[in-house]
């Protein structure tokens, strides 16, 4: 009882300094799959909902919680387009269980314009206007093993980090922003590269977060208490869940 008392308190502990220190940037969509019912994917930080298009939603045991079974193809989430999304600086994390990770496949990608795709190895692409950059991670991917994946974007350049560490990096032009939705698992601007696996815990935040917090989002995803304050959503740090 003792022993359990003292991580309780560690957890708590570590809660709060990561609260007041590690997080210059600000979580703004936060999709957890921890539904086990619907069609609808619950944005857990703000309104950006999304919905499950071309099949049923299959709610399965992942990462943390549950996750949701993607099986392409024309399998996919849709996430409306939205201004607050289409930042110059950010983060986009993902954990993805992926059946055969051989042929390119997307894993999540706004407007077609930033994004995680994966093709042997994990990929993230930048919208320059007229074409994209690449940035190509080393890290072979397996089957049926879950990876957390993570691409940062800003002036400096486009990095991609897998399971906490950084993978590749690539000095690119400003992002610029096409007229699609967000997707999960593929969409319909490629009508293609459609994914077969397991997506939990998607994260967007609005500015380009260290190698040592993704490495400390890899260790212990948070839960999120959310209140709203003067319109706008504020995220209080609260427990951490884990496997």
């Amino acid at each position: 009882m003792a022993v359990k008392y003292i991580r309780v308190v560690a957890l708590m502990i570590f809660c709060a300094i990561w609260s007041m220190t590690a997080m210059g940037a600000e979580l703004i969509a936060r999709w957890s799959f921890d539904q086990d019912a619907g069609k609808e994917v619950t944005d857990d930080i703000g309104e950006h909902h999304g919905s499950i298009k071309g099949g049923n939603a299959a709610w399965v045991p992942g990462k943390f919680g549950n996750g949701l079974e993607i099986k392409g193809p024309n399998h996919y989430v849709e996430v409306e387009k939205s201004a607050d999304l289409e930042l110059d600086a950010l983060t986009l994390i993902a954990w993805v269980n992926l059946k055969a990770p051989g042929a390119r496949q997307e894993v999540a990608s706004y407007a077609d314009s930033y994004g995680i795709f994966v093709e042997g190895v994990f990929k993230a692409l930048l919208f320059k206007g007229g074409g994209w950059d690449v940035v190509t991670g080393v890290t072979p991917v397996k089957a049926d093993t879950w990876y957390q994946v993570a691409q940062t974007v800003d002036k400096n350049g486009m990095n991609i980090y897998v399971n906490g560490k950084l993978d590749a990096k690539l000095a690119t032009p400003p992002l610029a922003y096409q007229n699609f939705a967000m997707w999960f698992g593929g969409g319909p601007a490629d009508n293609q590269f459609w994914l077969t696996g397991i997506l939990d815990e998607i994260e967007i935040w609005d500015d380009v977060l260290s190698e040592a917090e993704i490495s400390a989002l890899f260790d212990a995803p948070p839960s999120l208490a959310v209140e709203p304050t003067s319109n706008k959503l504020a995220t209080t740090w609260g427990t951490l869940k884990f496997q």
